[in-house]
């Protein structure tokens, strides 16, 4: 059975756009899509990677053509977009379990744990979260 990979916006931005975890985000993408795994992320994950990178062109931080590219670049990932009651439900739940203060991160575990995925992340603040962590949390470069 093929791997199943869930990637926080945190794995994926730097996938796209050079960072401190360009490196170890290239190499987890690249893998993935090579080996064949399965990338699975909630329904609204394409929106928030857009959001992330209009952000960034707001901050002057990529042009508009640059965020372009990456949004594209974004969109040629093989992803399964989940859209399940079950995930909304979960989402919630995970949410009151950690005391989030939004939904966003919750659907991700949620995604990653309706799966069985190994879920991926460079947010630090949601790694301190998580506490006991669960085991299909992994961390990049935290």
């Amino acid at each position: 059975m093929n791997k199943v990979l869930c990637l926080d916006t945190s794995v994926l931005i730097p996938y796209l756009v050079p960072d401190e975890y360009e490196p170890l985000a290239d190499s987890l993408v690249l893998e993935a899509v090579v080996g064949n795994a399965r990338l699975v992320a909630p329904a609204f994950a394409w929106a928030e990677v857009g959001s992330v990178l209009r952000k960034k062109v707001r901050m002057g931080l990529l042009t508009k053509e640059e965020a372009e590219g990456c949004y594209q670049d974004f969109c040629n990932l093989p992803i399964d977009y989940i859209n399940e009651e079950l995930l909304r439900v979960r989402a919630w739940e995970i949410a009151e379990q950690y005391q989030l203060s939004t939904l966003y991160d919750a659907a991700f575990l949620a995604c990653a744990e309706s799966q069985k995925a190994d879920f991926w992340t460079a947010d630090k603040v949601l790694i301190s979260t998580l506490s006991p962590l669960p085991v299909y949390v992994n961390k990049l470069g935290v």
